[in-house]
């Protein structure tokens, strides 16, 4: 396969038969986007209005996010139409049970007019139908204040995923056991021609319940013994993108598979095209300077990403150029595209209480004297609005930033039988190395999405065919905004050309995220393990932190409500005793762990700069480290201040 020789073998001539359009989404479409309103869910969250900040999408662009396909086959469509809950006649998709698991309700328009919340979507691929995900369902998020609900396109949801695929097993294994149940269901499934009678519909629906119930087994988040499950805001989403190419190098029932245990916070989406690396560990790189290929990471990113979320794939029998799949190419391209023009949201002060400037002009002050601008950049330049603007990522090594290691140490160490790669050669190795039985899953991950890009939509004509999948793969060549990336680690620039143990030791790393909108994406550090940003600038509770009149970072606190705290900035942790549901996130479990990141409180160290900011070294070759002093308490309400103005 030889992507350069694909782009170029029939080149601009595809542009000239190839469209790009857009799906309309109708043209009766209110301000609040078709949003559906709850009042008093289940956790005593209302809201009387919902409203959108201005992010430069109009209602059309929300829509077209919410409603359009990437190829996501999760369940057939007329089962999750009609499939009940577990101990209820109330269907799984209700609006009070998608609202429950914080997903976002939707009403009924013209491109879905099923009401599916935002995010599901119908696809269709090789003559059935299903319901899937859109990066919407990941990325959209509401905070509820006094009685009214702000929705934040691209930002982090407070879903709660794996809580979603658990119930979904517990209510097919219930239609199973209940001919009433059961009954009620099959009568739908035939009448919408998923089966022909009530035998066929349950061999199905067994066949289906089995599937799940194995997806569970597989990506259950073990640590050891210990089952420590995501909650709300949070997904493992590399372990189980991981778990899913695995298991598709080998056969059906054959175990391929690591725990998908290092849950992490969604990341916000505005400025991702912007940004020269994406990814909590960064290994999301937008351009690798390969050419061609380089120019097509972002559109390798996201169609891993489809993968992992249940796009129909096969990589045992390839196709002319590469593997068959459910991806749609088009619209990976498109969405790239549009997400490029998505900005932050800023605090609304018409909702939210107005900042105190004066306070936050402090704040700045403590901003760059703890350095934060080294790894996060200095806000007074960047624009957010910039046509031009680009986010240069700034890596913190997991020795020096001292935070949660799960996640980026699986991302490096997690292997698995090559499979059907075996003997293949593995992509982008210099020298030439073929895959060994064991593979570490990364270059796998990375030859699978490469041979699904390659491969055009044999659901279309020929010349179609052809036609479309060269504009598409020239249009994510060129809209890519990025031309040359740098791995900065602990403000040292890694040589594309180092040896392979140092390109990989540098992936044991966290980046430095630009924080505008960094008010609208609680709970904060990587893996979500701290409630609000007030918290964020306390040591970490131990010993010689928890004493009476010191603060320290919550051990424990619940998540789930969407409830907005604007004087910490996070979600209220409500009672757990008033809503039984609610998810208490506890820190003291593998994966939760809320250390690290403790340079305002005078714990966690910074490294020394030279004038240019490139980093000091000792005699030794070690790092040259400083503490700096504990801040008081008002420098961190003025620090919290200031990051409310980003």
């Amino acid at each position: 396969m030889n992507l350069k020789k694909t782009l170029l073998a029939s080149g601009y001539a595809a542009l000239l038969v190839s469209g790009c359009t857009y799906m309309s989404q109708g043209l009766l479409i209110d301000e609040k986007r078709n949003a559906e309103i709850i009042d008093k869910d289940a956790f005593g969250d209302s809201a009387e209005q919902i409203v959108y900040l201005e992010q430069n999408w109009d209602r059309y662009d929300s829509l077209w996010f919410y409603n359009t396909t990437q190829g996501s086959d999760f369940l057939p469509y007329p089962l999750f139409l009609h499939l009940e809950q577990a101990d209820s006649v109330q269907l799984f998709r209700s609006s009070a049970n998608m609202s429950r698991l914080r997903y976002l309700p939707q009403l009924p328009s013209f491109d879905n007019p099923d009401g599916l919340p935002v995010g599901f979507v119908k696809d269709s691929y090789e003559g059935a139908d299903y319901m899937g995900f859109t990066c919407a369902a990941c990325h959209t998020t509401q905070i509820n204040y006094q009685g009214t609900g702000i929705r934040i396109d691209g930002g982090p949801s407070l879903a709660d995923f794996e809580g979603l695929l658990l119930d979904l097993e517990k209510a097919l294994q219930a239609t199973l056991a209940d001919q009433a149940k059961f009954k009620r269901l099959a009568d739908k499934l035939i009448a919408a021609g998923f089966a022909d009678d009530e035998s066929q519909a349950r061999e199905k629906l067994q066949a289906i319940y089995q599937e799940k119930k194995r997806y569970n087994e597989t990506n259950a988040p073990r640590h050891g013994g210990q089952l420590v499950h995501y909650g709300y805001s949070r997904l493992d989403a590399f372990g189980r993108i991981f778990n899913r190419i695995l298991e598709h190098l080998v056969a059906p029932g054959v175990d391929n598979s690591n725990p998908a245990n290092a849950p992490v916070s969604y990341p916000f989406l505005w400025d991702t095209p912007q940004s020269d690396f994406v990814q909590w560990n960064g290994v999301g790189d937008n351009n690798t300077g390969d050419g061609l290929q380089g120019y097509l990471e972002p559109l390798g990113r996201n169609t891993g990403e489809v993968l992992g979320v249940f796009a129909t794939f096969d990589l045992k029998n390839p196709g002319k150029k590469g593997y068959l799949s459910s991806a749609n190419t088009r619209n990976l391209v498109r969405l790239e595209r549009q997400l490029g023009e998505l900005q932050s949201p800023l605090w609304p002060e018409h909702i939210l209480p107005a900042i105190d400037r004066e306070l936050a002009a402090k704040g700045r002050k403590v901003f760059h004297d703890y350095q934060c601008a080294a790894c996060h950049g200095d806000p007074a330049k960047f624009d957010r609005s910039a046509d031009d603007r680009r986010v240069y990522t700034q890596f913190a090594s997991l020795r020096q930033i001292q935070t949660d290691p799960t996640m980026a140490l699986n991302a490096l160490q997690y292997q698995g039988k090559s499979g059907y790669f075996e003997g293949q050669e593995i992509p982008r190795l210099k020298p030439v190395r073929t895959f060994p039985p064991v593979t570490p899953v990364l270059p796998a991950l990375q030859k699978a999405v490469e041979g699904v890009i390659l491969e055009p939509d044999h659901e279309k004509s020929f010349v179609r065919r052809w036609a479309e999948h060269i504009y598409d793969l020239l249009a994510a060549v060129f809209d890519n905004p990025i031309k040359h990336t740098d791995r900065r680690v602990d403000f040292e620039v890694v040589p594309k050309d180092a040896p392979l143990k140092a390109q990989q030791a540098a992936l044991a790393a966290y980046k430095g995220r630009m924080l505008n909108g960094i008010w609208a994406t609680a709970p904060y550090l990587h893996n979500g393990s701290v409630a609000n940003l007030y918290e964020l600038f306390l040591p970490v509770c131990n010993e010689t932190a928890n004493q009476p009149g010191i603060d320290c970072r919550s051990e424990k606190f619940t998540l789930g409500s969407r409830e907005f705290d604007p004087v910490k900035v996070g979600f209220v942790s409500k009672s757990k005793a008033d809503y039984p549901d609610l998810f208490e996130f506890d820190t003291l479990l593998p994966s939760n762990s809320n250390t690290g990141h403790e340079y305002a409180a005078g714990r966690t160290p910074v490294i020394k700069r030279d004038a240019d900011g490139k980093a000091m070294r000792d005699g030794d070759g070690n790092f040259m480290l400083e503490w700096l002093p504990p801040i008081d308490e008002e420098q961190r309400w003025a620090l919290v201040e200031y990051l409310k103005t980003l």
